[in-house]
């Protein structure tokens, strides 16, 4: 059995490590003719073009620079 202590220390981890983790906000999804999907996120106070495949890796965790992604401009009418 943990100790109250323990618990603690394991929740204050938990809330830190979920607080270190960007967010993810799917804003607009487009479906295209051919089947595929684009997505508008928002991550850290910017927009992304993904497809689906950059989204699941986007939520596992990965950011927009590791993916190299490039913000969506802001003029572009969806």
């Amino acid at each position: 059995m943990r100790t109250p202590v323990a618990n603690q220390i394991r929740k204050r981890r938990a809330v830190s490590d979920a607080l270190g983790r960007h967010k993810v906000f799917v804003s607009s999804r487009l479906f295209r003719g051919d089947g595929q999907t684009v997505s508008r996120v928002l991550v850290s106070g910017q927009y992304y073009d993904v497809n689906d495949a950059l989204l699941d890796r986007l939520m596992a965790g990965a950011t927009p620079k590791e993916l190299e992604l490039e913000p969506a401009p802001e003029d572009a009418a969806r």
